[in-house]
């Protein structure tokens, strides 16, 4: 027989607690164009809600000693048309999340540590097999990535959530499955309608108008001088 001894394993210690960075904590901070941004910070995280999205961050999800402005709206991006054979269709509204520093100066590739949770509206045109809908967050180069969601009950309706791991984001709602083709335009018939009449083909029109100019030829000749 074998005979084996383990070590006992050391309790994991508890992860550190978030800090705030020193100083008061604003309630808003104004970014550009005079926007006011809902703060988040390390300790409380936080929550901006307006315009059909609500954006909410957990404890921690805020880098240490940092504070951030957060806002959020309906963008002026278009999303794409449903193409036949694309692998989802995304919803035409899409939301732009912002966020600015304490100085109010706009970020941009903004980390977070843990990522915020942005919940959008479920369209009506994707209520049919909802398990299938997902956030779609679009990048740089115009393309779509697929964030991680869930559908969550509100008293406002069924909204659809995913993670957002970095500021700004342009982020929407889109239904995964291939986009099928549309059907044919039909083309017009070639044949000519039946009228219930029929008309000479053009060899025998050009005989029966030469036919009758010989018959006036001869009818004149025939006149008495």
């Amino acid at each position: 027989f074998t005979v084996r001894v383990t070590r006992a394993q050391t309790p994991a210690e508890p992860p550190a607690e978030p800090v705030n960075p020193a100083g008061p904590i604003p309630t808003s901070l104004a970014g550009p164009g005079g926007v006011q941004y809902d703060v988040f910070t390390p300790v409380a995280g936080g929550t901006f809600s307006g315009e059909g999205i609500t954006v909410t961050a957990a404890k921690g999800a805020v880098p240490d000693r940092q504070l951030i402005g957060v806002s959020a709206s309906v963008s002026d991006t278009q999303a794409p048309a449903p193409t036949p054979g694309a692998r989802m269709s995304i919803s035409s509204t899409l939301y732009d999340i912002l966020g600015v520093q304490a100085d109010g100066t706009a970020v941009s590739g903004y980390k977070l540590d843990e990522p915020l949770s942005a919940c959008l509206p479920l369209p009506t045109q994707f209520r049919a097999n909802i398990s299938d809908v997902v956030i779609v967050e679009r990048k740089t180069d115009g393309s779509y990535g697929i964030l991680s969601s869930k559908l969550r009950q509100t008293p406002a309706g069924l909204n659809v959530c995913g993670g957002v791991s970095s500021l700004p984001a342009t982020i929407g709602v889109a239904k995964l499955g291939i986009v099928p083709a549309l059907p044919p335009t039909p083309t017009p018939d070639s044949e000519t309608p039946d009228t219930g009449a029929t008309a000479p083909g053009g060899i025998a029109l050009l005989l029966t108008l030469l036919a009758g100019a010989l018959l006036l030829t001869g009818i004149r000749r025939m006149r008495p001088c």
